[in-house]
């Protein structure tokens, strides 16, 4: 098992809504990777596997994101940076 604080945290979208990440815990090859984040709505701290975290994607480069359509934030299915 590998635990990594991260620092800077990051900006993430979960399926919960909009919050920043804080580390990432790695439990080997037969598991997802499990990030905690900690969500600005009401400021609870969640897991969620590697599979439901979206990173924002460098607006400089062009890039958007695209939320699935069981995100709680999805009113557009796309977001920017806030």
């Amino acid at each position: 098992m590998t635990f990594h604080q991260l620092n800077p945290t990051i900006d993430v979208e979960t399926p919960l809504g909009y919050g920043k990440a804080i580390a990432w815990i790695d439990y080997g090859q037969d598991v997802n990777t499990v990030w905690k984040v900690i969500l600005y709505d009401n400021g609870s701290v969640r897991n969620f596997y590697d599979d439901d975290v979206y990173v924002y994607p460098n607006k400089m480069d062009g890039g958007d994101i695209v939320l699935p359509s069981h995100f709680k934030n999805n009113a557009s299915k796309t977001r920017s940076k806030r």
